[in-house]
């Protein structure tokens, strides 16, 4: 079974996409921000790492960089935010995202991307 790392501050969408990635067979470790994280990534080393930018203690950004720098840096990380600026999609790729999606965006269009990379 595939694990997804999911980091997300906002705890409804995080159950969401726990239930929904959970009913079509994923397993999902959840986090509630940056540094939780990157401990989860650690301890499970998933096949991917859904990311929020906006969180307490460790963004999305600063996740990247650390994760990044680590041993398990090929896991790949999608970046989920509702920073919408195409200047941030720029900064979150260039930082390494293999994707940026928008809030709000289908689940659809989010198990597209998954798909993708895992």
């Amino acid at each position: 079974m595939k694990k997804i790392v999911i980091i997300d501050d906002e705890i409804k969408l995080r159950e969401a996409i726990v239930e929904l990635f959970s009913f079509i067979g994923y397993q999902i470790i959840e986090a509630h921000d940056g540094l939780d994280g990157f401990d989860q990534v650690q301890l499970h080393c998933p096949d991917l790492i859904i990311c929020d930018v906006m969180m307490p203690k460790l963004d999305g950004y600063g996740f990247l960089k650390k994760h990044l720098a680590s041993e398990l840096a090929s896991i790949p990380v999608i970046l989920l935010t509702a920073k919408t600026e195409e200047l941030d999609e720029i900064i979150g790729k260039g930082l390494g995202a293999k994707e940026y999606i928008k809030k709000p965006f289908t689940f659809q269009e989010l198990k597209r991307v998954v798909e993708k990379h895992i």
